[in-house]
C-alpha cells in the first residue's frame, strides 16, 4: 500500500514537472519605457553576416511603453531604434526577460537591466575601456599640442619621448584587454571585444593567440565564425602571401588591375577622404613617391569613398598624383573586402614578384623600408 502511493506520488510529480517544462516561457521578452514620447513605431534591428542592417521586427508605442518578443538562436548584437533614426541603444540580445529605460532625446542611454550577456561585454567598456581612455586622453592631447595638430614636425627628442608614450600606452591597454578575455573566454562578450579591440587594432598573431583562449562553444558562435574567418583570411594577405590579385574603376572609368604592376613595387593604399589620420598620412606617402618613384616605386591608392566629387577633391587638395581606384562602396568596397581591410589607413607594400612585403609602413617607417630596398637595387 505504502510502495503503491509512494509510485502515485512520483508519477504526480513527474506530471507537474511535465506540465512546469511545458509552461516555461522559452525565447526573449523586451519591455521598455521611453519618456517624453507617448506614441510611435519602435524597431528591432541586428547587421547580418554581410555587415547589412536588417529590420527584424517592430513594436507601437503605447502611452510611452512598447514591447518585443522573440527567440534568440544565440546571443546576437541587436540595434533598437525610433523611426526615422539611424542609431538606437545596441543590444547583446539573449533568451531573457530584459527591461529598457530610455528617454526620448537621449534614446541611445537607455539603461538595460536583465540582459546578462550584454551586462558581461558592455562591462568591458564601462572599467577597462574607461581606464584606458584616461591614460589615451592626454596623451592625444600633447601630441596634438606639440605637432600643432599636424603642422609642426616633432623634434627627435619628442618623437622618443611620444613613442616611449604610445607603446606604454599599448602595454597598458593590452595588459587590460588581455585580462578581461580570459576572465571571460566562455562568454559572447569576450569574443565581441576581441573583434571590437583585436582585429581593428591588434596583430594577426594576437588574434590567433586570443581565438585560441575562447571556448569550444564560444569559437563556433556567430562571432567565433567571423573570428576564424577573419584569421583565415589574414594569412591570405600574410607578409611573404602572394598579394590577391584585383581590379577596379579609376577617376576616369578605366580599369586598373593589380598585376598591371608586375614587376614593379607598388604600395597598395586604403585610405579616404573623410579619414583624418589618412589625410595626415598623404604627405608621407606623397614624399615617398617622389622620392622614389623613378627606381620604380609606385602608389595605387584604393578609396573607401561613397561620394566622387569628395573623393577627386581630396586627390587634388593634398596633391596625389599617382593612380587611385574605387567603387564608392564606403566600407563594403570589394577590394577593402577582399584584403579585410577593418579601419584606414592600412597599406600593403607588394615586391615585384606580387608577394607582400610588408604591411602598414606609415611615416619613417615607411622611407626606411623604401630606402633599404632601393639602396640594394
Amino acid at each position: 500500500m505504502k510502495n503503491t502511493i509512494f509510485k502515485s506520488g512520483l508519477v504526480a510529480l513527474a506530471l507537474i514537472t511535465t506540465i512546469t517544462s511545458c509552461s516555461k516561457k522559452e525565447g526573449f521578452t523586451i519591455n521598455g519605457t521611453i519618456a517624453g514620447l507617448d506614441k510611435g513605431m519602435v524597431y528591432l534591428e541586428k547587421t547580418d553576416e554581410k555587415g547589412d542592417k536588417k529590420i527584424t521586427d517592430s513594436a507601437q508605442i503605447v502611452g510611452g511603453a512598447f514591447a518585443f518578443e522573440g527567440k534568440a538562436e544565440e546571443p546576437l548584437l541587436y540595434s533598437i531604434k525610433l523611426k526615422g533614426q539611424e542609431y538606437g541603444i545596441f543590444l547583446l540580445l539573449d533568451n531573457e526577460e530584459i527591461k529598457i529605460e530610455a528617454k526620448k532625446d537621449s534614446i541611445y542611454k537607455a539603461k538595460i537591466t536583465g540582459a546578462t550577456q550584454n551586462e558581461i561585454y558592455r562591462s568591458y567598456y564601462d572599467n577597462e575601456f574607461k581606464e584606458i581612455q584616461k591614460i589615451a586622453g592626454p596623451i592625444y592631447k600633447l601630441s596634438d599640442s606639440l605637432q600643432q595638430n599636424g603642422k609642426v614636425k616633432l623634434t627627435t627628442e619628442q618623437q622618443t619621448m611620444m613613442d616611449k608614450k604610445w607603446k606604454d600606452l599599448s602595454a597598458f591597454a593590452d595588459g587590460l584587454t588581455d585580462k578581461y578575455i580570459i576572465k571571460n573566454k566562455d562568454k559572447i562578450g569576450a569574443a565581441l571585444v576581441i573583434s571590437d579591440r583585436i582585429v581593428s587594432y591588434g596583430t594577426p598573431e594576437q588574434l590567433k593567440k586570443y581565438y585560441a583562449v575562447l571556448s569550444p562553444e564560444i569559437q563556433k558562435s556567430f562571432y567565433g565564425k567571423q573570428l576564424k574567418a577573419t584569421i583565415d583570411l589574414n594569412e591570405k594577405t600574410a607578409i611573404g602571401a602572394m598579394a590577391p590579385e584585383f581590379s577596379q574603376i579609376d577617376v576616369n572609368g578605366k580599369e586598373i588591375k593589380l598585376s598591371d604592376y608586375k614587376g614593379k613595387y607598388v604600395l597598395v593604399d586604403f585610405w579616404a577622404s573623410w579619414c583624418g589620420p589618412c589625410r595626415k598620412e598623404n604627405p608621407n606617402v606623397v614624399l615617398a613617391y617622389k622620392t622614389y618613384h623613378e627606381k620604380g616605386f609606385n602608389v595605387l591608392g584604393v578609396s573607401l569613398d561613397d561620394k566622387k566629387k569628395l573623393w577627386e577633391k581630396a586627390i587634388e587638395k593634398d596633391g596625389l598624383t599617382w593612380t587611385h581606384v574605387s567603387d564608392l562602396k564606403g566600407w563594403k568596397n570589394d577590394v577593402a573586402v577582399l584584403y579585410g581591410v577593418k579601419l584606414v589607413p592600412t597599406n600593403y607594400l607588394i615586391g615585384p614578384d606580387g608577394k607582400i612585403i610588408a604591411k602598414n609602413l606609415r611615416e619613417a617607417e615607411l622611407q626606411s623600408k623604401l630606402k633599404e630596398i632601393f639602396s640594394k637595387s
